[in-house]
């Protein structure tokens, strides 16, 4: 048989510490988060591979990314009856965000402790989540031809036990997707450089090449006229008028006078 509200009402004083009267909410108790939390790594940006656990302060906030799991310890103590057995389960308004508890739907006759939560977020984003918030049910009934077994004893902090199995990360579909998007923007980003060193480049030629043309025909506008070219004339060879022209190292003869003949008279 349940317990109903006003058997709750008498009994959780004694069952769960601390005790809220306003979290008893029609058959069942409502259990809040507590001072631990674990939530496994995406691997992706700032998150590694090398998260711990994390202590929060009152009030604090904290994520669980989409398709990462998460150890969650409840602030409340909680005991159960040798002659009952508890029940546990996320609320409705986190499963609706894909909040799934995945640890168990049960408590032992005879526990005592805090209860740890193992939950995987089946969602499309992130679920935000602070310590202190009640997002957890728990409910009891009566066992009967129940033989006590004895005291089961709970938690008070999250064990390194428990962490170890999902400190590796899971790669998630929203993981990955990042992952890619970060590929692509890198290549995006590469691209881009290249294209501006290209361009610096071909810039940088044609600067160097507009130089040497400039240096080149200014060097050419500076260069000496060049001398006129000089016409060399041959002399004729010389022409005898009165005779033999003497040829150097031989004897001279003088020549015999010329008798001039008067005008009309032949010799």
């Amino acid at each position: 048989m349940f317990w109903g509200n006003e058997e709750l009402k008498r009994r959780l004083k004694d069952l769960i510490d601390p005790y809220e009267p306003k979290l008893l909410d029609r058959a069942t108790y409502r259990l809040t988060i507590g001072a631990e939390i674990y939530v496994s790594p995406t691997g992706v940006g700032s998150d590694t591979r090398l998260k711990t656990k994390k202590v929060l302060d009152p009030g604090e906030h904290f994520q669980i990314p989409a398709g990462q799991f998460a150890l969650l310890i409840t602030e409340e103590s909680v005991s159960v009856p040798e002659d009952a057995l508890a029940f546990i389960s996320i609320r409705a308004t986190y499963k609706f965000q894909g909040l799934v508890n995945v640890s168990g739907f049960h408590v032992d006759p005879g526990f005592r402790g805090r209860l740890i939560f193992s939950v995987f977020n089946a969602g499309p984003s992130s679920v935000h989540l602070a310590r202190g918030e009640d997002c957890f049910h728990i409910w009891f009934a009566d066992l009967r031809d129940h033989t006590p077994m004895g005291e089961k004893v709970g938690y008070e902090v999250i064990p390194p036990a428990l962490v170890k199995h999902i400190a590796e990360g899971i790669q998630s579909l929203s993981g990955l997707d990042t992952k890619i998007n970060d590929a692509e923007k890198k290549l995006v980003d590469r691209l881009v450089s290249v294209e501006k060193q290209q361009s610096i480049m071909w810039w940088l030629g044609s600067l160097i090449l507009g130089v040497g043309i400039t240096l080149a025909v200014a060097q050419l506008n500076k260069a000496p006229p060049s001398p006129p070219a000089i016409a060399v004339v041959s002399s004729p060879p010389a022409t005898a008028v009165n005779g033999p022209v003497a040829t150097p190292g031989t004897p001279t003869t003088p020549a015999a006078p010329q008798v001039l003949a008067p005008p009309g008279k032949t010799p």
